[in-house]
Parts: C-alpha cells; sequence; structure tokens
C-alpha cells in the first residue's frame, strides 16, 4: 500500500527504507466515492492519510460558500501529514474522482521516527515540498498571468503525476470540470474557458475527454516560466514529434529552464 510514496522518494534520489518500516503496522485501506469529503476543515484525528489512488484537493470555504482549492493532491501525497503536529485541521479535503487513501496512525509514524531519524528527515522533505508548491501556487496567482499560471499548474501537474507512473506518454488525465479549474486558479469559469483556448491555439495542448496531451513542452514551460527544482523532481523530457509530444527516458530527464 506504501509502493506510490516509496516510488516518488525514489525518484528525488531518497533511501525509501527507514518510511517502509510502516508496513510492519499492518495499515488501514479507505475508499471514497467522487465529490465526498475525506476530512473537514475543524476535524480532529489521531492519524494520517496517503493518497494512493485518484485525485484529490485540498479547499477552503468563505462564508458565502465560495471555494478556493488550495492544493491538488496525487498519488503519493499525504493529504494531512500537518495534523500529526497540528491534530485539528484548518482545511478540508475532497475526492475529485474516486479515492483510495492509507490509514497511518499517528502513534504508527512516532514509533518510526523514533526508531530511525532517517524517517523523520523524509517527512520533513514532504513538508518542505508541500510549502514550495503552496509558495508557487501563490506566485501565479498574485504575479504570472491568466495565461502563465495555467500553463504552470499542467508543467506541475505532469511532473508530479509521471514521478508515479500516473502519466502517459505526454498526457494525464485531468478529471476537473471548468468551473472546478475556476476553483484551482481563482479565474471565473468563463477566463478559464478562455485561456484554455489560447493555449490551444499556441498549440502547447490539447484538452480532450478530460485528458490533457502536451504537444510542446518547450513551449508550454517557458509560457509557464517553469523550474521544476522546487519539486525536487526532474521535468519528463518531452519532445514534439509528429505533432505530437512523446515522453524521452523520464529518469534520465534534465529540468527545465
Amino acid at each position: 500500500m506504501l509502493d506510490v510514496l516509496l516510488l516518488k522518494f525514489g525518484r528525488r534520489g531518497h533511501d525509501c527504507a527507514p518510511i517502509a518500516g510502516l508496513a510492519q503496522f499492518g495499515l488501514r485501506d479507505r475508499q471514497f466515492s467522487q465529490d465526498q469529503d475525506l476530512t473537514r476543515e475543524g476535524d480532529r484525528s489521531a492519524n494520517v492519510m496517503l493518497l494512493t489512488e485518484g485525485l484529490a484537493a485540498r479547499y477552503k470555504l468563505l462564508s458565502s460558500g465560495r471555494r478556493q482549492i488550495t492544493t491538488l493532491l496525487v498519488p503519493g501525497d499525504f493529504l494531512d501529514l500537518s495534523s500529526f503536529l497540528v491534530p485539528r485541521r484548518d482545511f478540508g479535503v475532497v475526492a475529485v474522482t474516486n479515492c483510495r487513501t492509507v490509514v497511518i496512525e499517528h502513534e504508527q509514524l512516532r514509533r518510526v521516527c523514533e526508531a530511525n531519524p532517517a524517517a523523520t528527515h523524509l517527512l520533513w522533505t514532504e513538508t518542505s515540498i508541500e510549502a514550495a508548491i503552496q509558495r508557487e501556487w501563490l506566485v501565479s496567482m498574485g504575479r504570472r498571468s491568466a495565461k502563465g499560471q495555467m500553463a504552470h499548474l499542467f508543467c506541475e501537474l505532469m511532473v508530479r503525476l509521471a514521478a508515479v507512473g500516473r502519466s502517459e506518454a505526454a498526457a494525464f488525465h485531468l478529471p476537473l470540470t471548468q468551473n472546478e479549474l475556476a476553483d484551482v486558479l481563482g479565474l471565473s469559469p468563463v477566463h478559464v474557458n478562455r485561456v484554455l483556448k489560447e493555449l490551444r491555439h499556441d498549440g502547447v495542448i490539447a484538452w480532450t475527454n478530460y485528458w490533457i496531451e502536451i504537444l510542446d513542452w518547450s513551449g508550454l514551460a517557458e509560457i509557464a516560466e517553469f523550474n521544476p527544482a522546487y519539486l525536487g523532481l526532474e521535468s519528463p523530457v518531452l519532445a514534439r514529434k509528429n505533432g505530437s509530444a512523446r515522453a524521452q527516458d523520464t529518469a534520465a530527464a534534465t529540468p527545465a529552464k
């Protein structure tokens, strides 16, 4: 049940053995339906959850009912690792698709970290990269153009999903409606539609049946000013071939400039 987490840590060049010790505890598996809350703002819990299948989103709600999605979560991401230190959650998590999670008790995490300090280092690295993703989203919403913001999101998701084997060639599944994408980007649905048309017109992406195909990785990364260093992962090398992009040796890729 920890395979996707170990795969991500391995792609970052880390020794996964310390955190693999969690498997000894006989971890519980939970499943959630699309649009179901995995956790709600204000909840207290004695465990954390690791997403192993599906797409989920952290979100905040205003008193008006308007929603802002603050993070998209992909397999290998912890939903609520911060609850290990701050038990009361200040955010909700909703299943964008059907999801599967592994439940890890705080006490189990504590025992693994006490037995092997290297496990603490891995978890600290994970929280640091989560914070780096939040900083990039903040910069996108505050200073990138709407087009650059959307391009940056697509680049980021391509790298994160490729790292855990959840992309196909130069494409990945993004099962978000334009209204949901508006909640991610802080734009109106009309503006989202307009920007998607611009990226299609530029020939850098195609979007069909919730699949994003990156037709021109270099062009998309240039629009986004994307540098994957904050993810601790390398970019897949995507080369244009016969009108569409194809992935080439992801493991040996060089980060985009």
